[in-house]
């Protein structure tokens, strides 16, 4: 039975170190995160009326440009924090004016 504990522990221990290595900040170039965020925004079908410009600067995305709901727009953030090598997102897209009805 003490045998099975330490194993347990032993496990248990060794699963947390490998989660926290797993989660080091990883350093990409600049143009390589720019392509990856394009990529994680124009895979999604909800912006695929947005007009999105990225651009990286040392890791840090800024986001700027219109996108049809507030609802897209947190989720431009969202998929732009979530791409490896990116440390930060500026998030400036606005909603898009609707034009007036007559």
């Amino acid at each position: 039975m003490r045998v099975h504990r330490s194993l347990a522990v032993l496990l248990f221990v060794a699963g947390l170190c490998g989660g926290v290595l797993a989660q080091a900040p990883i350093s990409l170039d600049d143009g390589t995160i720019f392509v990856l965020v394009e990529d994680a925004l124009q895979g999604a079908r909800s912006l695929g009326a947005a007009r999105i410009t990225v651009r990286s600067r040392d890791g840090y995305v800024t986001l700027s440009g219109v996108a049809a709901t507030t609802e897209d727009i947190a989720t431009a953030g969202r998929l732009a924090a979530r791409v490896r090598g990116v440390t930060g997102v500026n998030n400036e897209i606005r909603v898009a004016e609707r034009a007036a009805r007559a």
